[in-house]
């Protein structure tokens, strides 16, 4: 059986306001197994970031001059640490009791991981349980390839459940992606250099849904989106590669729509056509677009379905 794991330090990144910090921290610094060191970065907010006394005690507390997104926050805590893993926390989100303590035992028999992660449950602003379901990766150790092709489709990885070598971190580049998409860039570098991923079945962390966070921006997403998906598309097969080109596009029309840049959503709409077959509910989007009296009703629906 292999050695014990490494000490772990864990990043929050946050910029306020950030009413779930609290809870963000207190389900951290109560784990059965606890990190070593919690650095929170404050991502240049306008009113600086606060610390409650029990949380400052135990927490760094960082704050940059100039606000540069989460990735560049995980970066700053980067920098802060030397433990050998970083465990990821976003502060809206929940970290489960045992949640570090189930994947160090699972990584101590595991020495060639480079990543390890859970699934989430989706809960809403007051933490009640949205229903919503996520497809999981099937658990054990992946091969990387397959992985990527599977992470490429969809980023099924929670971020606020990873746990990964730092030395693997740095050797890939840091943190630094194309947002709101710079987790799934990070995993995709990762797994084109061969970094094994291991995948556990239970849930790790509640994932929290809410208006204010930076992948409702539905335009936001896709550029990002598709940036990630040119970065890495050598990594997948080619006819892969074009159906996210053009899911990326059609997605990218949905949130002009949202903005009311019914041209621009239009010429989205037309480029993915180009690439594949729109769906008939694309091609009906597309025709309504053209009638003024009728598109001002699109878009309106929460991102997100409960």
């Amino acid at each position: 059986m292999a050695g014990p794991v490494g000490e772990v330090g864990a990043i929050v990144p946050v910029r306020a306001p950030a009413p779930w910090l609290g809870e963000a921290l207190e389900a951290v610094l109560a784990q059965r197994t606890a990190p070593a060191a919690v650095v929170v970065v404050d991502d240049a907010s306008p009113n600086p970031v606060r610390l409650d006394a029990c949380h400052a005690a135990r927490c760094t507390l960082v704050r940059r001059d100039r606000p540069g997104g989460a990735p560049a926050a995980r970066d700053t805590a980067l920098a802060q640490l030397d433990t050998e893993w970083l465990a990821l926390a976003d502060a809206d989100d929940l970290w489960r009791p045992d949640r570090l303590a189930a994947q160090l035992e699972a990584l101590a028999d595991r020495p060639a991981a480079a990543l390890c992660f859970g699934s989430a449950r989706i809960v809403d602003g007051d933490g009640r349980p949205t229903g919503e379901r996520w497809e999981r990766v099937p658990p054990g150790l992946t091969e990387p390839l397959a992985l990527a092709a599977l992470i490429y489709e969809m980023n099924l990885i929670p971020t606020s459940s990873v746990l990964v070598r730092r030395d693997a971190v740095v050797s890939a580049g840091g943190f630094q992606g194309p947002p709101p998409c710079e987790d799934q860039d990070l995993w995709l570098r990762l797994l084109g250099r061969g970094a094994g991923f291991l995948a556990l079945a239970r849930e790790l962390v509640d994932y929290r849904r809410h208006r204010a966070q930076l992948s409702a921006d539905i335009a936001a997403l896709a550029e990002g989106s598709r940036a990630v998906h040119t970065a890495h598309a050598g990594l997948v097969p080619e006819p892969l590669a074009r159906r996210m080109h053009a899911q990326d596009l059609v997605l990218l029309a949905r949130g002009r729509v949202r903005q009311r840049r019914y041209a621009e959503a239009r010429a989205a709409l037309a480029e993915a056509a180009d690439a594949q077959p729109l769906h008939p509910r694309e091609r009906v989007l597309g025709a309504l677009l053209g009638v003024p009296g009728l598109r001002a009703a699109l878009g309106r629906r929460a991102p997100y379905r409960n």
